[in-house]
C-alpha cells in the first residue's frame, strides 16, 4: 500500500475548550478527517499523522522517517505553523510527491508560489477541497511531480555541479528570471506588474459598480414583493415581478462574473513576478534597493484595500445568490454568475491579502 504521511498543526486535544491550542486541534482534525482522510481512502491510501503513530520510540525521529521515506506527504499549511513549515522544507529536499492544502487567507507567504489546494470551512468548501485533493493524488501517483527548487539544488549539491546549482537558484520558486537571457529585466517586470495591477483596479471598480446596480435592483424588488404579499396577489403576478428582477440583474451579473474572472486571471499571471519583486526588495541592501520599491509596495497595499472594499459588498450576495434559483428558473443564471464571481474573488483575495501582508512588513523595514 502507498504510504502517506500528513503534516499539519496538531494543537492539544486536552486543552480547555475555547483555548487556542484546543481550537487548533479541532480545526486540524476537521481538515484531516473531512478532507485528507476522505480523499485518501477514495484512492486506496491510508494516511497517518504524527499523533497517530503507535510505535514506541522518539516521536521526532519517527516523524522525520515518515517525511523522508513515505511516497506521499500532504501538508496542511494553514496559519504557517513553524513546525509544519520546517517539516515541509525537509520534505521538499526529497523530490517526492508533496501536496499542500491550506485555508483561504491563512497561507504563509513563504510557500504561496507552490500550488496549494485552498479551502473554506463551509460544507461546500470542504467537499470541493476533498475532490480537488483526490484528483491531485490520482495525478501525482500516475505522473509524479516536478522537482521544486530545493530538491534540484539538493541533488545538484550531491552531484557537485556548481553551474547547475546557479541555474536552479536563478530559475527557482516559479518566479520570473530577473536578468536571464530570454527573461524579463527588472524594468520589464515592473512595467508588466504595474499594467496588470492597474487593470485589476479597474476590475475591482467594475465589480463595485455591478454590485451597486444589483443591490439597488434587489432593494426595489424586495419592496415590491413585500407589497405583493400584503396585497395577497396571485402567484402569476409574483412571477412577473421575479421576471422583471431577473431581467434587471442579468447584465450586471454577467459584468460581475466577467470582472471577477479577469481580476483572478491577472492576479495569477503576475503572482510569480510580484513574489520575485518582494523577495528582491527584502534581500537588497538600502543602497542596492530597486528604484521605485516604495511605490511598488504602496501600490500593492492600495490594490488590496480597494479590492477588499469590493469583496465586502460581494460577500453579502454570496449566500443570497445560492437561493435565487429556488425562487424561479429565471434567477438561476444570475444566481450562478454571482456565486461564480464570489468564488473567483475569494480565491484571488487570499493571494492579494498575502501580497499586502508581505508589503506592509517590508514597508516597516524600509
Amino acid at each position: 500500500m502507498t504510504t502517506c504521511f500528513v503534516i499539519g498543526p496538531i494543537g492539544n486535544r486536552f486543552a480547555p475548550v475555547g483555548e487556542p491550542a484546543r481550537q487548533a486541534y479541532e480545526d486540524s482534525l476537521q481538515v484531516f478527517e473531512d478532507i485528507i482522510q476522505a480523499a485518501c481512502q477514495r484512492v486506496g491510501i491510508e494516511p497517518i499523522r504524527a499523533d497517530q503513530i503507535a510505535v514506541a520510540g522518539e516521536i521526532t525521529e519517527q516523524v522525520f522517517r515518515h517525511i523522508y521515506e513515505d511516497e506521499i506527504v500532504i501538508a496542511d499549511v494553514s496559519g504557517g505553523n513553524p513546525n509544519v513549515m520546517y517539516e515541509l522544507g525537509l520534505r521538499h529536499t526529497t523530490g517526492k510527491l508533496t501536496i499542500q492544502i491550506g485555508e483561504f487567507g491563512q497561507l504563509p507567504f513563504d510557500v504561496n508560489t507552490i500550488r496549494t489546494i485552498q479551502f473554506s470551512r463551509s460544507p461546500r468548501g470542504i467537499n470541493d477541497a476533498r475532490m480537488e485533493l483526490e484528483r491531485a493524488l490520482q495525478a501525482g501517483m500516475l505522473e509524479g511531480q516536478d522537482q521544486l527548487t530545493a530538491a534540484r539544488i539538493w541533488n545538484d549539491l550531491q552531484d557537485g555541479s556548481a553551474d547547475s546549482i546557479l541555474v536552479n537558484v536563478a530559475t527557482g520558486s516559479g518566479a520570473e528570471v530577473l536578468g536571464a537571457e530570454d527573461g524579463p529585466g527588472l524594468l520589464d517586470m515592473l512595467g508588466g506588474i504595474e499594467e496588470s495591477m492597474t487593470a485589476m483596479q479597474e476590475s475591482a471598480t467594475s465589480i463595485a459598480e455591478a454590485i451597486e446596480v444589483i443591490g439597488m435592483a434587489t432593494e426595489v424588488a424586495g419592496a415590491e414583493m413585500q407589497d405583493a404579499t400584503r396585497a395577497n396577489v396571485s402567484n402569476l403576478t409574483r412571477l412577473s415581478l421575479i421576471s422583471k428582477y431577473a431581467s434587471e440583474i442579468g447584465r450586471p451579473s454577467e459584468r460581475l462574473e466577467s470582472s471577477a474572472a479577469d481580476f483572478g486571471d491577472r492576479m495569477e499571471s503576475i503572482n510569480g513576478g510580484v513574489v520575485a519583486m518582494l523577495s528582491l526588495i527584502e534581500s537588497s541592501s538600502e543602497e542596492n534597493r530597486p528604484e521605485g520599491a516604495e511605490d511598488f509596495l504602496e501600490q500593492l497595499i492600495g490594490l488590496a484595500e480597494s479590492s477588499r472594499e469590493g469583496m465586502e459588498g460581494l460577500n453579502s450576495f454570496g449566500t443570497a445568490a445560492e437561493g435565487l434559483g429556488s425562487l424561479s428558473r429565471q434567477l438561476r443564471g444570475p444566481g450562478k454568475r454571482i456565486s461564480s464571481a464570489v468564488e473567483s474573488m475569494r480565491r484571488a483575495m487570499a493571494q492579494v491579502d498575502q501580497w499586502e501582508r508581505a508589503a506592509r512588513t517590508l514597508q516597516a523595514k524600509l
